[in-house]
């Protein structure tokens, strides 16, 4: 029996030990999520408040006006809409058209 409880001690105390580390562990993981959470809140944050005052733009005149006249093409009255011609590039490939005949393509492909 004397030589059993030194072995039962030591078991005990390795148990006591092993809790110990784990519930540590898992603390440590805790705090590392909570500071992780924290930062997606202050983001969450920052981007609700973008959005927030995108909402508030997106309701003013100013920004309908925009609207209206980039993507429908709206005018006020008096206003004249104008389509300018785009300019070409100068060094533009001419496209060479082939006037053979489609018999004579089919001639000039197999012999």
């Amino acid at each position: 029996m004397k030589r059993l409880m030194p072995i039962l001690l030591i078991f005990l105390l390795l148990v006591i030990i092993k809790t110990n580390i784990d519930s540590l562990i898992k603390s440590l993981r805790n705090e590392n999520k909570v500071a992780d959470l924290k930062k997606e809140l202050v983001e969450e944050g920052k981007k609700n408040q973008f959005l927030k005052e995108k909402l508030l733009y997106v309701k003013t005149d100013q920004f309908v006006e925009r609207e209206a006249r980039e993507k429908l093409g709206l005018t006020k009255k008096g206003e004249y809409f104008v389509i300018a011609p785009t300019s070409t590039p100068l060094n533009q490939e001419k496209i060479v058209i082939d006037t053979k005949p489609n018999w004579r393509k089919w001639l000039d492909l197999f012999f």
